[in-house]
């Protein structure tokens, strides 16, 4: 048997192993920017530019927009050029002096970049796109589980007169150092695989379009100082433009972007883990493996997005069944649901991959909901705290909506699976 030379190695393993990091960094640099008191602004603009959903939607649209490049481009070379480039922008609070406000946008930016470029080697590698999949969603997802190795450093945007509050670099430097190496270093050994693509519009327009409408939603009907009726029409705009745009997609596209939705409604429960029980996280990666084993063997997206609809619906229960859903039901599923759905087009992965974090209706938006949070200016949602974890569960009107989109995303997709069946 004729032995694998160096790059052939490369290209077998190394960009799965970049897509996971590069989609790990991007999305952990994404959730780590959050301003603490980005509920309590009210000035206009400044308002919007502060919170998770800026966040989200700018790095989304830098991310698309990237991805699109890169594959007209055709070179490798330049997807390196973009790794380094990203990774630079999210250490730039390390080295230079960056208040919170303007971190939120200018990381946002980095991490985008930093994706797109993770994502160029994986175009027909359903390895690698699973990888990258799963890096955004699981570490969007399960978040809570950093603060079992870091002490997050306060981010404040409401300062004294004169006083920036310079903050630090979301992802420590050594450690965007070896990611970029590694995701820049693929990329250009991935040129020679790569061919200048025709890129389909439709997508570019769905990976733009989409995390400026949810935004907009935001601002004007879901922000921290909704209510339930102007929430959960945010929510039903949101869903329905989704559709819309995914439908026009080929099949497998439109399919893993509604999966995308769904996992982003899964995360109107949020958990973490007690120090006191590390070993929850061991058993949220062997559940989030054994799900992409059985969909990479036998791919089953409906059930995958069944399970998750399941898992959300768990938060009407008590904390002791909540907690069983989201620490070993919902890595199940969301690895069967991602497993199930590859391989797509690079944009497809790259803008389904963060409806998660593009998306916050679900994820920051719901915990508003209770009067006491709208008067105070903080979520008061319940933590309830069951052995390994602790979850936090928003009223029961967010969670019931969140598994209606997930349900509305799963017959979708049946229809457009019919649809294409007889069109064949």
């Amino acid at each position: 048997m004729q032995q694998r030379s160096p790059v052939q190695i490369a290209q077998l393993y190394g960009s799965v192993a970049s897509a996971l990091v590069g989609g790990v960094v991007a999305a952990y640099a994404v959730a780590e920017s959050r301003v603490d008191d980005f509920s309590f602004s009210d000035d206009g603009l400044t308002s919007v530019v502060i919170t998770p959903q800026w966040a989200g939607a700018t790095a989304a649209v830098v991310a698309a927009v990237g991805v699109a490049l890169l594959h007209r481009w055709g070179r490798g070379g330049r997807a390196s050029v973009f790794a380094a480039v990203g990774a630079l922008v999210i250490a730039l609070p390390a080295f230079v002096p960056v208040s919170a406000s303007i971190s939120v946008t200018l990381n946002a930016m980095g991490a985008g970049t930093f994706l797109a470029a993770a994502a160029y080697p994986t175009k027909s590698h359903r390895a690698a796109q699973i990888a990258l999949a799963l890096g955004v969603t699981a570490t969007t997802l399960y978040f809570g589980a950093a603060d079992l190795w870091r002490d997050r450093v306060a981010r404040w945007s409401l300062t004294l007169p004169g006083d920036t509050f310079p903050v630090p670099s979301t992802v420590p430097v050594w450690i965007l150092l070896a990611a970029t190496l590694l995701v820049a270093g693929v990329a250009s050994v991935a040129r020679s695989g790569q061919e200048t693509d025709d890129v389909d519009t439709r997508l570019v327009t769905l990976g733009v379009v989409l995390p400026l409408a949810f935004t907009a939603l935001y601002a004007r009907l879901g922000s921290t100082s909704t209510s339930h009726g102007s929430w959960v029409t945010a929510v039903v705009i949101a869903v329905a433009v989704t559709v819309a745009l995914a439908w026009r997609l080929p099949q497998h596209d439109a399919r893993f972007i509604l999966a995308g939705l769904a996992i982003g409604a899964v995360s109107i429960c949020s958990i973490s883990f007690s120090s006191d029980w590390t070993w929850a996280v061991p058993a949220v990666g062997a559940a989030l493996a054994l799900g992409v084993a059985v969909g990479w063997k036998r791919p089953m997206p409906q059930l995958g997005l069944g399970l998750l609809a399941v898992t959300t619906l768990s938060g009407l229960l008590d904390a002791a069944l909540t907690t069983v859903a989201y620490v070993f039901v919902l890595p199940l599923a969301l690895g069967l649901a991602v497993a199930s759905c590859m391989p797509v087009a690079v944009g497809a992965v790259a803008s389904g991959s963060v409806l998660p974090f593009t998306l916050t209706l679900f994820s920051v938006s719901a915990t508003f909901l209770d009067p006491v949070s709208q008067e105070f200016g903080w979520s008061t949602a319940p933590l309830e705290e069951h052995g390994p974890a602790a979850v936090t569960t928003p009223i029961p009107l967010t969670v019931l909506a969140a598994t209606a989109t997930i349900v509305v995303a799963m017959t979708t997709i049946h229809l457009k699976r019919v649809r294409t069946a007889v069109v064949t």
